[in-house]
């Protein structure tokens, strides 16, 4: 990597983001990876396994967003996509635990807004960062700087949008497309994450 090129988004760095924003930041890198989680037709339980890392992405983006929700749906939507990434870790690349991640993210910020004093939001910053690792992992040496760029993208919105450190909360926030970070990728999509799953 060239001196002119991003570095890796380091934890310290995720330190820098609100709460909130840090669960956004695992929301864009779990939304990045789902078309990688690409499951064949014929798996006996693709349907469900599917639907559990959607729906872990889906609890994610609504805490996001500030939308009312179920207490403890976060938690429980990470225990369930955490068994279908296990279970085709082997055929997805391990992408389905960048769903895992971005609900554990908004199941600790949860747990932080309960009982602060019980919990701590390092566990947040850890879970957005583990987000960001998956999508790192499944990035070939060609597309690294396209993927690093984007986090950087969002890293610079996010801290535009809301001052404080990771021990606010702060304001909501649209993780999608048409939110206002944009695109998933300001550049051209990797080849590698524009896989259809069929």
């Amino acid at each position: 990597m060239q001196a002119n090129q991003p570095r890796a988004i380091a934890l310290g760095d995720l330190g820098r983001l609100t709460m909130r924003a840090n669960v956004v930041f695992a929301v864009r890198c779990a939304q990045r990876m789902r078309p990688c989680f690409n499951i064949p037709a014929d798996a006996p339980r693709r349907r469900e396994q599917m639907a559990a890392v959607d729906a872990a992405i889906s609890v994610a983006a609504a805490f996001c967003q500030d939308l009312p929700a179920e207490p403890g749906r976060a938690a429980a939507a990470a225990r369930t996509a955490e068994v279908a990434a296990e279970e085709t870790s082997e055929i997805t690349g391990f992408s389905g635990y960048a769903a895992v991640r971005a609900a554990e993210a908004a199941a600790c910020a949860e747990e932080v807004i309960r009982d602060p004093g019980g919990s701590s939001v390092t566990e947040v910053v850890a879970a957005a960062f583990g987000a960001g690792r998956v999508l790192a992992a499944n990035t070939d040496a060609f597309t690294l700087d396209v993927v690093v760029a984007a986090l950087h993208a969002d890293m610079e919105k996010l801290l535009s949008m809301a001052h404080g450190t990771c021990e606010n909360l702060g304001p909501p926030v649209d993780p999608s497309e048409s939110g206002p970070l944009g695109p998933l990728w300001p550049a051209a999509t990797p080849a590698w994450f524009t896989q259809e799953t069929p």
